[in-house]
Order: C-alpha cells, then sequence, then structure tokens
C-alpha cells in the first residue's frame, strides 16, 4: 500500500507525517472494533470491544489471550452480554474486562452450573472494573477471576465501587473470587453479593487485602450461604461511612455453614463517625477476627448495630503496640444484639499483652487531647438480650464493658435469660460492668463473675437490677457503683435466689416476689433500704443484716434463722398490708434503731406484723426498738401457775425454819 506524500515532515525524523502516524497505529496493541464475537475454539489473542445491543462468547476449551496493556474486553455501550465458558486471561498489565462510561445492563457470565472450570485470570490488574457511577451490572460467577496483582499495586477480582446504579455479584457455589495484595471484592452504592462459593484476598506483604470492601458506598447487602467462605488477609467484610452527615448501612446475612473470617482484621470491620451508620447483621455462621500485627474483633462497628446472632462470632486474639489490646467478639458504639448463640474474645496462647472481651459498647477512640486513650459515649440506645443457650464471654475480661468516658444520654439495658450465660474472665474484670450512662440488667440466667471474684459493677448512672425468675444466679460481687441505684427481686411464686456474695451501692433492695436468701453476714450494704413488695426475705444462713430502713409495700414474709436482723429508720407502710416473720431455728434478733415508742407508723407496722403467728410487742433498750412475739395465753398461764408454785415453795421453807 502507498500513501500520499504528507507536505508535512516531522523535525526530529524528517518522515512525513502521514507516515510516522502509520507506523504508531501498527506498532500499538491490536484493538478490534465495537462488534459480537465467538470464541469457539482455538486461542485468540486479538483484544475485543462491545457495543450496545453486543454480545461476547469464549466457548469451553477455548481461550481470550492478551497481553500488553489492552483490556481483554472493553465494553461501551449498554445491553451487552459476556458469557466466558473457557478461559480470559490478561498478562500484561490490562485488566480483563472493563466498562468505559455510562454502561446499562450489563451482563457478565463465568462458567455455569455445570462448568466450574471456566477461568478469567489478570497478571498486574482488576480482573472486571466498572469505571462510571452511572452503570449497571450483573457478575454470575461459577468459575473463578484471579487477580494474580503483580506488582501489589491494588488489583481487585471484582470492582464496582464507582456504581451508583443497580450492581449485583453473585458468585455461586463452587465459584472463587480471589485477589493478591488487593480487596477480593469492591461493591458499588447499593450494591447486592450472594456467595456460595469462596470469595478470598491474600498477602505475603502485610498489605489491607479485604474480602469484601465497600468503601464509602453505603446500602450494600451481602449475603453469604451455608456453603460460602469470605476469607480475608484482613478484614472480611469492611465499608466506611463517607462523612459524619452521611446516613450509612449495610446488611449482612451469614447463614448456618456459612464462614467470615479475618486473618489479621476483624471479621466485619465498620469505620464511622456516629448513630447514622446502622449496620445489621444476621449470623447463622461463623464470623471471626484474628489480630495477628493489630485489631481482630469479631464484628467492629463504630456506628450502631442490629445484631441476632445464633452462630458464633468470635475474636482470637489482638495486638497494641505498646499498651494492652482488647480482642473483642463485638464492639459497637450502641443498638441491639439478640444472642442464642456464642459471642466471645479470646486471646492466642503465650499473648499477655491483650485480654478477651466479649461485647464492647462504646463509641470510637479518642486519639487527642486530655481524654486520649479513652473511648467516647455511646451514639445511641444499647440493648443485649442474651437468649437461652446463649453464651457471651469475655476470656481474661468483661462479657461485656461499657466503657464510653462519658454519659452519653443514652440507655444500656442488659436481659439474660434463663438458661443463658454472661461469663466473665480474668482476675479484675466484672463479668459485667457500665459506665455513666443509666443502665437496667435483667437476669434469669447465669452471670458468672467467679474468675475475678466480680459479678456486676455498675457505673456512675441510676441503675437496675433485676432478679427475674427462680433459676437466676449470679457469682460475685454486685455493685451498684455510684447514683441512685435499686435491685429488685422477681423470684416468682415458689421460686428464690439464692445469694452468698456482697451487694454495695443500692439505695434500695426491692423484693416483688419469690424469696431473697442471702447467704452469710450482711451481704447487702447497711445502705440499702428494703422494700418488702410481696416477697421474703430468707434469713436462715444468715448471720446478721442490716438494712437503712424497712417498707412494707404489699404482703410480705421475713424468715429468720440464728439472725440479728437490723433496721436503721422506717419507710412508708402500706395500709391493709402484713408482714409474716417465722423462725426457722436457732434464736433471732429483730430491733430498729431508735425509739418508737408513740411512732403511728411503727404501731401501723407492728399492728400488721405476726412472728409464728403470734402477735408482737417491743420495747426500747436504750439504743434500739426491740420487736419479739407476744406470748400465747396457755403459755402466760403456764408462767403464772410456775411462779405461784415457786412462791408456795418458798413461804413452805420459811414456815420450815420458823
Amino acid at each position: 500500500m502507498s500513501l500520499p506524500r504528507s507536505p508535512i515532515l516531522c523535525r526530529r525524523t524528517g518522515l512525513p507525517f502521514n507516515t510516522l502516524v502509520l507506523a504508531v497505529a501498527l506498532a500499538g496493541p491490536a484493538l478490534a472494533h465495537a462488534a459480537s464475537f465467538n470464541i469457539a475454539t482455538g486461542t485468540t489473542t486479538t483484544a475485543q470491544n462491545l457495543g450496545t445491543g453486543q454480545a461476547g462468547n469464549v466457548a469451553a476449551g477455548a481461550t481470550l489471550a492478551v497481553g500488553g496493556s489492552a483490556v481483554a474486553v472493553a465494553v461501551t455501550g449498554d445491553n451487552v452480554t459476556l458469557n466466558n465458558q473457557g478461559t480470559i486471561t490478561q498478562s500484561g498489565g490490562g485488566r480483563a474486562i472493563r466498562a468505559n462510561g455510562a454502561v446499562q445492563q450489563f451482563v457478565i457470565t463465568n462458567g455455569s452450573l455445570t462448568n466450574g472450570a471456566a477461568l478469567i485470570r489478570t497478571a498486574d490488574a482488576d480482573v472486571i472494573q466498572m469505571n462510571s457511577p452511572a452503570s449497571s451490572v450483573t457478575l454470575e460467577n461459577y468459575g473463578s477471576l484471579v487477580s494474580l496483582n503483580a506488582s501489589a499495586g491494588g488489583a481487585q477480582a471484582v470492582d464496582f465501587s464507582a456504581v451508583t446504579g443497580a450492581n449485583t455479584i453473585n458468585n455461586h457455589a463452587g465459584g472463587l473470587l480471589l485477589a493478591t495484595e488487593a480487596d477480593a471484592v469492591r461493591p458499588g452504592e447499593r450494591g447486592v453479593v450472594f456467595n456460595a462459593g469462596t470469595i478470598r484476598s491474600v498477602t505475603a506483604t502485610g498489605s489491607s487485602s479485604d474480602g469484601i470492601d465497600g468503601q464509602e458506598n453505603s446500602g450494600i447487602r451481602i449475603t453469604n450461604a451455608a456453603t460460602g467462605l469470605v476469607d480475608a488477609a484482613r478484614h472480611g467484610i469492611t465499608f466506611e461511612q463517607k462523612n459524619a452527615n452521611t446516613t450509612s448501612t449495610l446488611d449482612l446475612t451469614n447463614l448456618a455453614g456459612g464462614i467470615v473470617r479475618g486473618n489479621d482484621g476483624s471479621g466485619i470491620n465498620v469505620d464511622g463517625f456516629n448513630g447514622r451508620q446502622v449496620v445489621l447483621v444476621v449470623n447463622g455462621g461463623l464470623i471471626s477476627g484474628n489480630g495477628v500485627t493489630g485489631d481482630g474483633d469479631g464484628v467492629d462497628v463504630d456506628g450502631l448495630v442490629n445484631i441476632m446472632n445464633t452462630g458464633v462470632i468470635r475474636s482470637l486474639n489482638a495486638v497494641e503496640a505498646g499498651g494492652l489490646a482488647f480482642s473483642e467478639g463485638i464492639s459497637a458504639g450502641g443498638g441491639t444484639i439478640v444472642n442464642s448463640g456464642t459471642i466471645e474474645g479470646l486471646v492466642a496462647a503465650g499473648n499477655t499483652q491483650a485480654v478477651g472481651r466479649g461485647i464492647t459498647l462504646a463509641g470510637n477512640d479518642i486519639e487527642t487531647g486530655p481524654l486520649a486513650g479513652t473511648r467516647e459515649g455511646l451514639y445511641g440506645n444499647a440493648a443485649i438480650v442474651n437468649l437461652g443457650g446463649g453464651i457471651i464471654h469475655g476470656q481474661g475480661d468483661s462479657a461485656i464493658a461499657v466503657t464510653g468516658g462519658t454519659a452519653s444520654g443514652y440507655k444500656v439495658s442488659v436481659d439474660n435469660h434463663v438458661g443463658a450465660t454472661i461469663r466473665g474472665g480474668g482476675t479484675t474484670a466484672a463479668a459485667i460492668r457500665t459506665n455513666a450512662d443509666d443502665a437496667t440488667i435483667t437476669n434469669a440466667g447465669t452471670i458468672d463473675g467467679s474468675s475475678s471474684g466480680k459479678a456486676i459493677a455498675f457505673g456512675g448512672g441510676n441503675d437496675t437490677l433485676v432478679i427475674n425468675g427462680g433459676g437466676a444466679a449470679v457469682l460475685g460481687t454486685i455493685d451498684g457503683g455510684a447514683g441512685t441505684n435499686r435491685l429488685v427481686i422477681e423470684a416468682g411464686a415458689g421460686g428464690s435466689f439464692a445469694y452468698a456474695g456482697a451487694i454495695t451501692n443500692f439505695a434500695s433492695v426491692e423484693l416483688r416476689s419469690g424469696a431473697l436468701a442471702l447467704q452469710g453476714a450482711d451481704v447487702v450494704a447497711a445502705g440499702s433500704a428494703l422494700v418488702l413488695a410481696g416477697g421474703t426475705l430468707d434469713l436462715t444462713a444468715a448471720a446478721s443484716q442490716t438494712f437503712a430502713s424497712l417498707a412494707l409495700a404489699d404482703s410480705s414474709a421475713i424468715v429468720l434463722g440464728d439472725t440479728v436482723l437490723t433496721f436503721n429508720g422506717l419507710g412508708t407502710i402500706a395500709v391493709g398490708e402484713t408482714l409474716a416473720l417465722t423462725q426457722a431455728g436457732g434464736s433471732f434478733t429483730l430491733r430498729f434503731l431508735g425509739d418508737y415508742a408513740g411512732n403511728a407508723a411503727f404501731s401501723q407496722l407492728m399492728d400488721a406484723t405476726t412472728i409464728g403467728s403470734q402477735a408482737v410487742t417491743y420495747s426500747f433498750d436504750g439504743t434500739y426498738t426491740n420487736v419479739s412475739a407476744v406470748p400465747e395465753p396457755a403459755t402466760i398461764g403456764m408462767l403464772l401457775g410456775g411462779l405461784g408454785i415457786v412462791a408456795l415453795a418458798a413461804r413452805r421453807r420459811k414456815a420450815a425454819t420458823v
């Protein structure tokens, strides 16, 4: 072919300009014009380009192999389909598949239900990338998408992060989405990810390679099926709130058998600023984190959570340079956690610079200023419900800790059901501890602080502990902390809550139903007022017990052994209610500090009180008003008869000596 000679010459080469342009064009990579293609057999090395309404097909056993920097399959139009049943490789620095511009309704299929051998692989770039927000795309993967990422430059297996239109990734059973030194999958805004295969990222350099990274995109929905595995070099699943004014959500369902695992990070890690970030997790499988070089929580959400766990959420380890690390099953800034599975924080053998904690409720870390090293308060109300069979466990620290440094104004509640266990570890921390926010703990199961001797340590809020049902157990001390705090016993008809530890810093102890059986001396601190509202105080095994005051709100009972029971004051006595005291053995002392002669409320109480079905009498000994039973008439008669016999005998002795 001959060209007309151009009158314009290149200054550097001296060649006619049109000759130079042709030479450059011929030296570049071979690019196909936009057209449908079908590679039925053999190997094709020409890069392909699909335009509007076109389709590309690579048959089983066939190969599209492209080198250099060209995109193996470039897409520039709408309603495009790419079906690979063979192999597509890019051995240079280009992507395997890339959509340029606002491409709508792009569908990629790799393999099929009967063909898991289909492969799309890149040497040093993304396998699939969409680069325009106004795009929509669906990936159906049954085979393998592999990013080898030779330069470790951040080449994903699937990168839809720029997309704000519909974007769906279906990784079917047997499918593999694999990235080296990069995130495996990046969904776009409101992206949908279904995984029944394997999503994996690996690193040999320690790079931040996550399994699924939503970047700053919100509204992402992820389902990990029973056969699904998300296995990441760093975080299993992660994304972040764009800024403090942005609403940000993530929904994850991990079905029974499914695994989400961070090998040097969290199972789920969500960075945020406040309560505008909300993460929903429904877990029936395993979500685990492992901190080899840093934090490694099971679920770490800076904002609010709504977690329903019937499986296992676990942290295996944590490392903090120059300080104590916390390996947390769940860390969240508030929200709701409902558990009937296992939530636990563990520590690797030999790691003496970390403790395991089940659940931490707190805001973000404070890195500067006088509160540096602590955490912000909650971003919303926090509720933990531990259902029957549920276990919340901290190895070396609290099972549940509310640690925000200042009161947030939000409420904290912990509801531990029958058959559920909350168990702390270590030698210093209580199984449950709270901060300055008001907290309510309701326990019908077991709160086990036997490792440290501390079961519950409330903080500075106005707190309430409710013992519900006759099967409740608390192992370790109960400390109400600062504030105005209440202990309420609702053991139920025929139920009893037996306790042998120490109860301190409660303004009142209220018995509503069932029995409170105290075992030991002065189990309840003397500063607590006793409110009898239908229950029974069982002091059979208590040598002594002092309360700040006694109030009678409903007919109630007290069972005494060889006990000294002291009230330092008198509260409200309801009209028409009764107090029945019985003696289980030994001799008892019932007394009120001060002289109550002429006190109308005390007189009303005495009129409503019986000891062993007998009426009572009282007398002042200079310090206490002592209460005792009025002897039965027969007893009085016997006493008088006995006195008469003594007098007669005395007279006879006197007569005999005259």
